[in-house]
């Protein structure tokens, strides 16, 4: 037990022994090299442009995907705002060919189905186009009365839906556009 016990130890002492010269070593190159290698990383500036435009480069993605972002939001409520004045345009203004008034309720095609025929193509396939007409003179011919049209759409974020907290993915957007039979 004992002599096994002491090849261990001079086996130890050994790999002890080896790792002292060698770190030895290493200390006296890195003594000699360190003051020249640091010398050299202080005045060398080649990757300081990468790295300057590395760091300027996501704020800056931010903002074009921030302006993506609002400029589609600004574009689809200008979509609906349009599609809910060409539809009360169509109820109140529309006659049947004979010159008779027919009442926008009983309109072929619906308010409805010509406003999303027209429009759907311009807007986003998930925005999830719906059209409400209402108000007074949606069932009657007396001028005069009122006819409200309501376009509601989804806007779903790009960019910056998961960015901003609170900011709600999708958000609804609508428009509602009333105007006179005539």
């Amino acid at each position: 037990m004992a002599q096994g016990l002491m090849l261990q130890i001079a086996a130890w002492s050994g790999a002890i022994a080896t790792a002292v010269v060698l770190l030895g070593l290493l200390l006296v190159a890195m003594n000699t090299g360190a003051k020249h290698f640091l010398r050299r990383l202080r005045s060398r500036t080649e990757g300081a442009a990468t790295i300057e435009f590395a760091l300027c480069l996501i704020p800056l993605l931010l903002i074009v995907g921030g302006i993506i972002d609002f400029g589609h939001l600004w574009y689809m409520e200008s979509m609906l705002a349009t599609a809910s004045q060409e539809g009360a345009r169509y109820a109140t203004r529309y006659s049947a060919p004979s010159g008779t008034r027919l009442t926008p309720g009983s309109l072929s095609p619906t308010v409805s189905s010509y406003v999303t025929s027209t429009y759907t193509g311009l807007l986003p396939v998930d925005a999830d186009l719906q059209v409400i007409p209402g108000g007074a003179g949606y069932t009657s011919t007396t001028p005069g009365l009122s006819v409200s049209v309501q376009v509601t759409a989804k806007k779903y974020w790009f960019f910056i839906g998961n960015l901003v907290p609170g900011l709600p993915n999708p958000k609804t957007l609508s428009s509602t556009t009333v105007m006179s039979l005539e």
